[in-house]
């Protein structure tokens, strides 16, 4: 772009939670993600920089993603009124986490059967373009957050 700035890499990915702890509990739990860090922020900098000025702390944990350098914040909003952002996934505004797993549709059934939620029946495979082969699925976080998870085509 023009005037001198230029993005240099990724941070993270944040999502917003309602319970931090429950949310631990599935990312790192049940999808096997890495608690890299967690902390309660009480620095009234954060409320100015996501301008929720009743807001009176953060619980924030850092996961790790395997096989990245990516990081995911989890943010649990303190002292302010919350309302959920959960939506289909065709609507705009909202978004998803995608990892690439293995063993698709294992990932399946244990996860189902810790009681996950997906959008699908099961594993879906893409049947043409650039990802023909491989097979992906949406599954919703505890607040109804979408993770999709792709399992590479064979090659």
């Amino acid at each position: 772009m023009g005037g001198g700035w230029a993005i240099d890499g990724a941070r993270h990915a944040g999502i917003t939670v309602s319970d931090l702890d429950r949310s631990l509990e599935f990312y790192c739990g049940k999808l096997g993600l890495e608690l890299r860090a967690r902390r309660l922020y009480e620095e009234r900098q954060i409320a100015e920089i996501v301008a929720v000025p009743e807001a009176t702390a953060w619980d924030i944990a850092f996961l790790r993603i395997p096989g990245g350098e990516v990081e995911i914040e989890l943010l649990e909003y303190k002292g302010c009124e919350r309302h959920s952002g959960s939506a289909r996934p065709s609507d705009y505004g909202t978004g998803h986490l995608a990892l690439f797993v293995s063993e698709i549709d294992t990932l399946y059934a244990d996860l189902v059967a810790h009681g996950v939620t997906f959008r699908s029946n099961g594993p879906v495979e893409h049947r043409t373009g650039p990802n023909a082969g491989a097979k992906s699925l949406y599954a919703h976080d505890p607040d109804g957050y979408i993770i999709e998870f792709t399992q590479r085509a064979p090659r």
